[in-house]
């Protein structure tokens, strides 16, 4: 089977939708099941990236140029059997049979305020449209296939659960120099609870800073930020405010591959999140045997399992409470670490993987592709 997949979200410096794409693809490639993949790109930097498949260069910067009018077109030009869309939308014009990966529905959310005004408007059509208009759907938690149906009118037995899981470097062993090193290189704190994410104002960050604010005077623990700079004039005037100018690190992009190291300095990771379609953070920390406290909200509980403590994401004196106990506890952070190696591995690629081929081969219309190795 030939199978198109739109990989413009590689250009992203970070994010979800790109550590998605990119961890599913490599799965897919390795499961070695006799199709032929062939991605395009928006930037000619991210040729190179999956050198077994073919990669194709669109040269268009701007993202709806791509997805209506470079993608549609060339894919008309060229037979393909099905097309992945790995961003919760597929534009009109596609020619073959589609599956759309949907991430989130947090655009139909508007009290939580997580996107700005014409990005909402644009994806709450994307996906209705792309729930009429896809062969199949693959969502990828049951929180999101859930409100998948309750929004869209997609059809139940279309929709499929594939969940995320943890990239395996996030479980490659690390030296204590490797630790000391970055930690030096990035001029961390001895001490930290890391947030890690983007800042938005679905991600809840204000209660976190108030929590934390609390807190402060009780414990050597700074609190570290990754993320982008967006919504950045909120968040530092709310940091002034609350004098904690000198204990709030934000680092901004911090590249993927350094991740694991990041966790493992860090005490415990907090994600106070109002909305996840998934919640990623939280696999990567229980990997890296980083202690998780986290929001009971949305797909996190899911997500989490047993493995993290959960936290009201509304209450101030719930999150101050519950991060002072994860610092202090040791009896508390060998559970919670425990119960996490046990819960992310649940989760693999390798099955994720084969689902979403499955939703590929149904969507084409052809017969069931036996997935297992050659000698498994």
């Amino acid at each position: 089977m030939r199978i198109a997949v739109n990989a413009r979200t590689l250009a992203y410096p970070s994010g979800g939708p790109k550590e998605y794409l990119l961890s599913l693809m490599r799965a897919m490639l390795d499961l070695d099941a006799g199709h032929d993949f062939t991605l395009f790109y928006s930037d000619p930097k991210d040729v190179g990236t999956f050198p077994e498949a073919e990669e194709i260069v669109l040269p268009t910067a701007n993202r709806l140029a791509f997805d209506w009018l470079a993608l549609p077109l060339t894919l008309r030009r060229r037979r393909f059997d099905a097309a992945f869309f790995p961003s919760s939308n597929m534009p009109p014009g596609i020619p073959c049979p589609a599956v759309v990966a949907m991430l989130d529905l947090g655009y139909f959310h508007p009290t939580l305020s997580m996107y700005r005004a014409a990005d909402t408007c644009y994806m709450k059509f994307a996906i209705r449209y792309s729930a009429r208009r896809a062969e199949r759907l693959v969502a990828i938690s049951d929180y999101t296939r859930r409100d998948v149906l309750r929004l869209t009118r997609a059809r139940s037995e279309h929709v499929a659960v594939t969940h995320l899981a943890c990239d395996p470097m996030y479980k490659a062993p690390v030296t204590d120099d490797a630790l000391a090193r970055f930690r030096s290189d990035r001029d961390l704190p001895q001490d930290f609870i890391l947030y890690s994410g983007n800042v938005s104002p679905r991600k809840n960050l204000p209660v976190l800073l108030a929590a934390y604010a609390r807190l402060a005077d009780r414990t050597s623990c700074d609190l570290v930020l990754t993320g982008g700079l967006a919504w950045n004039e909120d968040f530092s005037s709310l940091t002034r405010q609350l004098g904690l100018n000198s204990r709030v690190h934000r680092l901004g992009h911090v590249p993927r591959e350094h991740m694991p190291l990041l966790y493992r300095c860090a005490k415990a990771l907090a994600f106070p999140s109002l909305f996840e379609g998934f919640g990623l953070p939280i696999l990567e920390a229980q990997a890296c045997g980083t202690p998780v406290v986290c929001a009971n909200a949305t797909a996190l509980p899911e997500v989490a399992g047993r493995g993290a403590l959960l936290v009201d994401p509304a209450s101030i004196d719930a999150w101050t409470q519950a991060l002072a106990q994860v610092l202090a506890d040791d009896a508390l952070r060998r559970t919670l670490i425990t119960e996490g190696h046990a819960n992310e591995a649940r989760f693999t690629w390798e099955r994720t993987a084969r689902q979403t081929l499955a939703s590929l081969e149904a969507a084409a219309g052809g017969e069931k592709t036996c997935l297992r190795r050659p000698g498994a």
